[in-house]
């Protein structure tokens, strides 16, 4: 059997595994493609469009993560309102698994772990490095394994709104900073909201530690990283970008985590124009620690209390439906 057609082999294993996974391939680093297997679904994907939302998703935080200091990524989760893009770094390729959450979620880790260690091994041989140390490989499983485990794990919060009960609409800014001090669990390292240049429109450092990168230069890397992904993404046929995760870290114990919505649209003034009219974004730094289902609740609850204030949005409101997706499936 040739490395391609083994490469296959283990792609179908991943495939098989659950009925949700609609497509997987595997592409290198710039996004072209070198493997792909799927199956017919009713949703409409285009393999080069993926392959370059894949190269997109894993080079999206590197900066940030280089910034720092915490290294190396382990897996990305690109929610759309049709399919999650997971992504993941394999020697010099990415392998991208295309899942349609509506019908499953989480993933299988220990299936998924145990084809990494194959694909692993075997392209190795492709790329002609040689034979990894099998402890090295084992390693990388395990983290593997470890980032898919802990992001579908933990408690669910409650879906409740942090808009202060006399709304105030005129002056927003001061309204938003009340539902930032009112989160009810300590989920987040940092949050902030950002305007599409970067700017940081408010935001919070709640870690007590002394990162070596501003929360303003944090929350703007983020966001330069998420807009590029919604414009990679512009008229896919599998729906808007609604939440961008990445995890990052030595081990299970050092794992962390940044988050990237959509938060609605923000009205700077009452001159109507639409120049003053701009999507704004969530950004959040976590350490995950408390698994991934208390952080994307968190988040929902902190965007759907801002769009109380600003005004419903489509893609905002589909985001928080895509959490209510996500937390109606059993996690164990």
């Amino acid at each position: 059997m040739s490395v391609r057609d083994s490469l296959i082999k283990h792609l179908t294993s991943i495939l098989r595994a659950s009925e949700g996974t609609v497509l997987v391939l595997l592409c290198d680093q710039n996004g072209l493609s070198i493997a792909k297997i799927g199956r017919k679904s009713d949703i409409d994907l285009n393999p080069n469009q993926i392959t370059s939302l894949a190269s997109a998703a894993f080079n999206a935080s590197e900066e940030n993560w280089e910034d720092l200091n915490i290294k190396d990524q382990v897996i990305s989760f690109s929610y759309f309102d049709k399919v999650c893009l997971i992504t993941i770094r394999i020697n010099e390729t990415l392998l991208t698994i295309v899942h349609d959450y509506h019908k499953e979620w989480p993933l299988d880790a220990d299936n998924l772990a145990a084809s990494m260690y194959y694909l692993k091994q075997k392209l190795g041989e492709f790329f002609g490095s040689g034979n990894e140390p099998e402890a090295e490989i084992e390693n990388f499983c395990d983290k593997v394994r470890s980032a898919i485990y802990l992001f579908g794990m933990g408690s669910e919060v409650p879906f409740v709104s942090y808009t202060p009960e006399s709304l105030e609409t005129t002056y927003l800014l001061p309204t938003i900073s009340t539902i930032f001090d009112s989160l009810q669990n300590p989920i987040f390292i940092r949050y902030a909201l950002v305007s599409p240049s970067g700017l940081t429109l408010d935001a919070r450092d709640v870690s007590g530690q002394n990162l070596p990168i501003s929360i303003e230069a944090f929350s703007a890397n983020a966001h330069v990283a998420f807009q590029k992904m919604k414009e990679e993404s512009e008229g896919s046929s599998i729906g808007d970008l609604l939440c961008y995760v990445a995890i990052s870290g030595e081990n299970a114990e050092n794992f962390y985590g940044l988050i990237a919505c959509p938060s609605g649209k923000m009205k700077y003034s009452s001159i109507v124009d639409t120049s003053n009219i701009e999507e704004i974004s969530f950004i959040g730094l976590f350490a995950l620690t408390y698994g991934g289902i208390p952080v994307i609740c968190e988040s929902r609850n902190i965007i759907y209390s801002i769009m109380q204030i600003l005004g419903g949005e489509q893609t905002t409101e589909n985001f928080i439906k895509s959490v209510n997706v996500l937390t109606s499936f059993k996690y164990d």
